[in-house]
């Protein structure tokens, strides 16, 4: 019995003596009236109360608090009133911390900057930002990936030193002044949308694809971040991000998600056609039903394949094909230049745009017959013909027309 009592009174008085052998680092009080607490919480009873300026000789990180000795005894202080040097904290790190990014010795070694992150959040970013709070010399406790109050108060003393609004809040400014650069921004805060609040304000782009890079993939995210699906950083360069932003927005409106940013995408999202879009040109049988698509009396738009002119006509007649007038002096002009600066009976291949819809087509410069439109330099009609339609005198197929029909095929408004 005596020899197991006299084993106690050993043991009880190494266990002090150890304490005071584990590696500590020196920690300096940063404000009066500390408690140094028996355990680690604030409703426990303390020690002593301690002042600005007193020594503690920090053994490890627990929770909000360090677990430290002060004048022989051992106790808990919360880490937020300890200052440490940076290099005690990264060492401190390594012995508490399972974080991959417990042993990062730069802010350049952590990778690309976190996104923006609040008191309750938790996860990879949040070690990020902890391991950078304690390479710049400030404490957020053990890196365990929890944004909690010795974070937040970290986060707050950085803040305040570097001249920013202190809310505890990994902002884009936070961000920016700790890591150097943002990966994750707002519509408010991101740089490229600065003076901009809606996608009316932006120029219609071109479809793009993953790999494209420049103006049209910055409208892009531009117009992805205003609509929310965009939280990364504006950089003009089609990557995974934008696929995975483009695909969300394509799924939420029901649209195939491919991840490309195509015709009808560009619509959706801008309430407009793509700058590069271009309306599919048809083909017209004209007697299958082709006849009555563009009605007697009706204005259309034609644009001659070869020279570019375009040009306003009205459909006066034809059963076997369109016979058109133009509407004005100037579509004659335009007519005139694209025919070589003299009517001619030679066929040539253009393109008719009737109600937002285009067909492939032929025709003449030649004025014949009757006219009833005055005053547009034009003495009389000419001939329009489409797929399979006929002149009036053969009731036959021209061969030649349908050649030029058939290049208006291959060619676009």
């Amino acid at each position: 019995m005596k020899r197991t009592l006299l084993f106690i009174l050993i043991i009880a008085c190494l266990i002090p003596n150890f304490a005071i052998a584990q590696q500590s680092y020196t920690g300096t009080l940063n404000t009066d009236k500390v408690f140094f607490r028996m355990e680690a919480n604030t409703d426990c009873a303390y020690h002593a109360v301690l002042k600005k300026g007193d020594k503690v000789a920090v053994f490890t990180i627990k929770g909000n608090f360090y677990h430290c000795r002060f004048n022989g005894k051992v106790g808990y202080v919360m880490t937020k009133f300890v200052d440490l040097p940076s290099s005690s904290l990264r060492k401190l790190s390594k012995t508490v911390s399972t974080s991959k990014y417990a042993n990062k010795s730069t802010i350049a070694s952590l990778g690309s900057a976190p996104g923006y992150l609040k008191y309750g959040d938790s996860g990879e970013d949040v070690e990020k930002l902890q391991r950078a709070l304690q390479i710049k010399g400030y404490s957020p406790g053990v890196v365990d990936g929890k944004f909690g109050k010795a974070t937040r108060d970290a986060l707050k003393n950085f803040q305040s030193k570097n001249k920013l609004t202190a809310n505890g809040q990994a902002d884009y400014a936070t961000i920016k002044k700790l890591f150097g650069s943002v990966s994750q921004t707002t519509a408010k805060d991101d740089p490229a949308l600065k003076g901009i609040t809606s996608i009316s304000q932006l120029t219609v782009p071109n479809t793009t694809k993953k790999g494209d890079n420049g103006r049209h993939v910055k409208a892009l995210q531009q117009a992805l971040k205003l609509k929310g699906y965009y939280p990364w950083v504006i950089d003009s360069k089609y990557g995974d991000n934008t696929a995975e932003a483009v695909a969300s927005f394509q799924k939420r409106y029901g649209l195939t998600a491919d991840g490309i940013a195509g015709f009808q995408t560009i619509k959706k999202l801008f309430g407009k056609d793509a700058a590069n879009y271009v309306v599919p040109t048809q083909s017209l049988d004209w007697f299958s039903g082709g006849t009555n698509i563009i009605p007697k009396g009706a204005s259309f738009q034609v644009k001659d394949v070869y020279s570019g002119e375009v040009f306003t006509c009205k459909r006066w007649s034809g059963y076997n094909h369109l016979d058109a007038e133009p509407a004005n002096k100037e579509a004659s002009a335009a007519i005139k230049r694209a025919a070589g600066g003299s009517w001619s009976w030679a066929r040539r291949p253009i393109l008719v745009k009737y109600n937002g819809v285009v067909y492939a087509a032929s025709m003449n410069s030649m004025p014949h017959g009757e006219s009833t439109i005055s005053g547009n330099d034009f003495d009389g009609h000419f001939c329009i013909h489409f797929t399979n339609s006929k002149t009036h005198d053969s009731n036959r197929v021209d061969e030649e027309h349908q050649k030029m029909v058939n290049k208006a095929l291959n060619a676009n408004w």
